[in-house]
């Protein structure tokens, strides 16, 4: 080897060497500029009982008394319900939970104070992120992003939020729908103590909450494997005699978990496989307008039957509802939207009523079992392959379908943080989880005697 390419060889690693200790430099310097040593939120707030409650209140109390009917809605969340919300958020949604959230509100603008740990060995670090947002022109505008110490340009957000879609648009195949149900937000303001939102409330708003809430983020492959699903539905329910026009929802649920056994055996993804099942369920039961779906399975409609749990339709369709969202969102979702939803019947409808709120608690704890991990979705599915009766997985309710309205809600339970109404709910949940597809301690064939729920 020549002096000169000797030489040239020493000045390249000479370069390389000041480029790795600049990039290390730099590497530093961001740590030092945006990770920070304590938080700017605390991150210590847990989600309890009473704030499911308020967020379901909250819910009802914003609810338009006739949702069937379209029209503008005007919607005001203060400080406080703003971040119980953004903390219900991130406690429910996976990979969150640790984060934490706090909102502040001005005159004509909003800032939101997000706290991400950033654990290092034996150094507990947090990245601190602000974002300022202001009112324009009836909608929200981003204009201050800061990490730490160091502010990022808002065209640096921009660019992130908007690959952050694009790779939203082609993983998820629901995405658009759900980027359509915000346009109906039509003009947003900030005061000092509250936001007030105006939504272009539609009919069918409801219904679409409910499909985005059991169809979240849903990938190809969760698609072709509802559809998969749904079309088992389509033949088991062709092979019924002519004259049959309701089923026990036991002539779906068993088989189709007869066949996710197999798939996962095959090597399928047991909680995949469980939670599609679930949704495809859902989508039968509750006559779910899934005109991708039909275009799939062909031009001939899906022959459509009632499907019960104790010869009722609403207790199959809020147990199939309550299963699915549970699977797709989580049992915190859930459990808000289907609670709120017996709120809002005390007050507006048919009355609040034990029974539904049973079922959607079973449907809960169907979807826990189905999803919650690996095995349990496993023992989940060898189970309800064995099951035969209605009362395997949802307790007898009373036959009673009369609801309480809010004032005999009120007279009876005070409201639903009494003593009261919580012993009522315990007793529901302690016999739901005695119940042989959840219970750990019984075999699905060792069913016991039901005790009934009035």
């Amino acid at each position: 080897m020549t002096i000169a390419r000797f030489s040239s060889l020493i000045t390249l690693a000479r370069r390389l060497t000041t480029l790795l200790l600049g990039l290390l430099v730099l590497v530093l310097l961001l740590m030092i500029l945006t990770l920070q040593t304590s938080p700017s939120v605390p991150v210590t707030r847990t989600i309890d009982d009473v704030d499911i409650r308020t967020i379901e209140q909250l819910i009802v109390d914003n609810a338009p008394e006739e949702i069937s009917s379209a029209g503008e809605r005007s919607l005001q969340l203060d400080k406080e319900e703003l971040n119980l919300l953004a903390a219900f958020g991130l406690q429910t949604i996976p990979g969150l939970q640790d984060m934490a959230a706090d909102v502040a509100l001005t005159s004509g603008s909003a800032s939101i104070d997000l706290v991400v740990p950033w654990q290092l060995p034996g150094l507990p670090l947090y990245l601190n992120l602000q974002v300022s947002v202001r009112q324009r022109d009836g909608t929200i505008e981003l204009y201050g992003v800061r990490a730490g110490h160091l502010p990022i340009p808002t065209a640096v957000v921009h660019s992130a939020i908007l690959i952050g879609q694009r790779i939203l648009t082609a993983n998820y195949v629901n995405y658009q729908e759900f980027t359509a149900l915000q346009k109906s937000v039509r003009d947003v303001t900030f005061e000092e103590e509250a936001v007030h939102v105006t939504l272009d409330w539609q009919p069918d708003m409801l219904s679409q909450v409910k499909a985005q809430a059991e169809q979240l983020f849903l990938s190809a492959d969760d698609n072709d494997r509802i559809l998969r699903y749904y079309t088992q539905i389509a033949e088991i329910v062709t092979a019924l005699p002519a004259d049959t026009s309701s089923i026990s929802l036991n002539d779906l649920l068993f088989p189709l978990f007869r066949i996710a056994s197999v798939r996962t055996a095959s090597g399928g993804d047991a909680i995949a496989e469980n939670r599609n099942l679930l949704q495809a369920l859902s989508l039968y039961v509750n006559e779910s307008d899934v005109p991708q779906l039909t275009a799939e399975l062909g031009a001939t409609p899906v022959r459509r039957v009632e499907v019960t749990i104790q010869r009722r339709v609403d207790l199959a369709q809020h147990l199939t509802t309550s299963a699915a969202i549970t699977a797709s969102a989580g049992a915190g979702v859930a459990g808000i939207l289907s609670n709120s939803k017996e709120t809002y019947d005390a007050r507006y409808r048919s009355g609040f009523s034990f029974s539904d709120l049973t079922a959607n608690s079973a449907g809960v704890a169907l979807g826990n079992a189905a999803t919650s991990n690996a095995t349990e979705a496993l023992i989940l599915q060898q189970r309800l392959t064995h099951a035969t009766l209605e009362t395997d997985y949802m307790p007898p309710v009373a036959r009673d379908l009369a609801g309480l309205n809010e004032a005999d809600f009120s007279e009876q339970y005070r409201d639903r943080n009494s003593q009261a109404y919580l012993e009522r709910v315990a007793a529901i949940d302690k016999e739901i989880a005695a119940l042989p597809v959840y219970s750990p301690a019984l075999s699905p064939t060792n069913s016991p005697a039901p005790t009934g729920i009035q």
